[in-house]
């Protein structure tokens, strides 16, 4: 899926605008940054903190100082560049551009969040495995085997090594929700399952945890 794909309609500032109109939008839309445009072209991002540091809210756009810089993604990259954007910079949104360089809308974290969670499988039903191992023994079509062997699909896979003692995490996402089969299979083949949760809430916190995860992946 690329940047264009996901393009959200929210309003634009323009260098007339004054201070106290661009946090009213950012208040609105709940974000901390909004881009200026003119005549169809990108200006600069607008820091709700700049704002907030104005002594006269009627200020115009135009006559305040940026340090924001002006972040930007082409249409035609894929959303995981986009996220690597969002997380090096530590934006709440993110103006895409045509090859012309014209301003073409933002992404927001919510519309990468969504469409993280289509790609992890988190809105479909399903049982969720993380497995410990080190990382010269991690082999995909091996846990995929030992998957399809007690009839289970997996919806997704995420990995990430932890600092600290150099193993590797897996994260799997299943389309079963009784996985004890499962577990005592991995088992027999030396993997030691480190989590095991099925719940709506310990789902909704696996998306979140993913979403972190492959911030952390893109961003080595």
């Amino acid at each position: 899926m690329l940047a264009r794909d996901l393009i959200s309609t929210v309003p634009v500032l323009h260098p007339m605008d004054s201070a106290a109109r661009a946090l009213r939008l950012m208040n609105e839309y709940h974000l901390t940054q909004l881009p200026m445009v003119l005549e169809n072209k990108y200006l600069v991002m607008v820091e709700e903190d700049d704002i907030l540091d104005l002594e006269d809210p009627d200020t115009l756009l135009e006559n305040m100082e940026y340090n924001g810089g002006r972040p930007a993604i082409p249409e035609h990259v894929h959303f995981y560049e986009a996220l690597k954007v969002f997380h090096d910079q530590k934006l709440s949104v993110l103006p895409v551009i045509s090859k012309d360089n014209e301003y073409l809308g933002i992404l927001t974290r919510d519309n990468l969040l969504d469409v993280l969670a289509q790609y992890n499988g988190v809105k479909e039903p399903g049982g969720i495995l993380s497995l410990e191992i080190e990382p010269r023994d991690y082999s995909l079509s091996e846990i995929a085997r030992i998957a399809e062997s007690n009839d289970v699909i997996l919806l997704s896979v995420n990995t990430i090594t932890n600092p600290n003692t150099g193993r590797l995490e897996v994260l799997l996402k299943t389309n079963r929700q009784e996985l004890q089969s499962l577990i005592a299979t991995f088992e027999r083949f030396k993997y030691y399952v480190v989590r095991y949760a099925i719940s709506a809430e310990e789902e909704e916190d696996t998306l979140k945890k993913n979403y972190d995860l492959l911030m952390n992946y893109i961003s080595l």
